[in-house]
């Protein structure tokens, strides 16, 4: 289903009932995670309180370690997703940084002044 809309123009009249059709789907998934799986992981993480906080710290040093932006060409098994994983993780992380960089727009140039 998605591979076929990844390949519609927006000017295909099969594309919005398409895109509604994902939408739906998706918005499923949603409220399935939101009423289920979210008050789920919730009550596991308080009846965990002291771990809550390590694993935190944990996965934030886990996402220093892989890529920010997905990389679909990288490869989908391991070894090779592993490897890329880390080839790519630095690259994104620096290439997040300009993006974002700078928060303001000055204008007019402030060296012409």
């Amino acid at each position: 289903m998605l591979k076929a809309f990844q390949n519609m123009k927006p000017q295909d009249p099969a594309y919005v009932p398409k895109l509604k059709e994902l939408w739906a789907s998706l918005s499923e998934h949603i409220k399935e995670e939101e009423e289920h799986d979210l008050p789920a992981l919730e009550a596991a993480i308080q009846s965990m309180a002291g771990e809550s906080e390590s694993m935190a710290k944990s996965f934030g040093r886990t996402k220093a370690f892989v890529p920010s932006r997905s990389h679909p060409s990288a490869g989908e098994h391991p070894p090779f997703e592993t490897v890329m994983g880390l080839l790519t993780a630095p690259i994104d992380h620096v290439a997040d940084l300009f993006r974002k960089f700078p928060n303001k727009t000055i204008s007019p140039n402030p060296s012409t002044k």
